[in-house]
């Protein structure tokens, strides 16, 4: 069944997860800067599109850079171990990165990488992965691709939710327990 999801704020960033993760429900965000109530949109198949045709291009990949995001709280070691694992699991070669920013022009430095993964923010991966040169996938579509789980068709934004799968933080925070 619909729904209705309200954003109160003056930009899209969030609210953009917010719709990625739930296509079903129709957005309003209202701007308490501007006083405007709007109704708000998102390209979710186009973007399911082009992170699927990103996987697939990432799937013959025989060495990948797992890149570990020093900005802020957003990478995980946790997460970055478990990648590594199922990288090894499946045969392919692997080196961790620590990055604050990723920019295509810092990894096309890097030579012999065929994909790569960052655990740091998804919406880089979703917002800008056709910039780079090599897929560049979040850890969600890097399981996908190894076969380690299934596409979703509605796309997880959950990195922080618990109850979700290894892609995310919580799940590594319950399994320490």
């Amino acid at each position: 069944r619909g729904g209705v999801l309200v954003f109160v704020a003056d930009g899209r960033f969030h609210l953009e997860a917010a719709m990625i993760h739930n296509p079903q429900l129709a957005a309003y965000r209202y701007d308490p800067y501007s006083k405007v109530l709007s109704r708000e949109r998102y390209a979710t198949e186009k973007m399911k599109t082009n992170r699927m045709d990103a996987i697939k291009e990432a799937m013959p990949a025989k060495r990948w850079g797992v890149i570990l995001g020093t900005l802020g709280r957003q990478g995980n070691p946790a997460i970055v171990k478990h990648l590594r694992a199922a990288l090894s699991r499946h045969g392919r070669r692997h080196f961790t990165l620590l990055l604050s920013e990723i920019f295509p022009g810092k990894l096309e430095l890097f030579e012999g990488v065929d994909a790569w993964v960052q655990v740091a923010c998804p919406r880089l991966s979703i917002d800008w992965g056709k910039g780079f040169a090599k897929p560049v996938l979040t850890p969600y579509e890097a399981l996908v691709c190894l076969g380690e789980t299934e596409w979703r068709e509605v796309y997880p934004m959950d990195f922080y939710a618990s109850g979700s799968g290894p892609w995310t933080n919580q799940f590594h925070n319950n399994t320490a327990r």
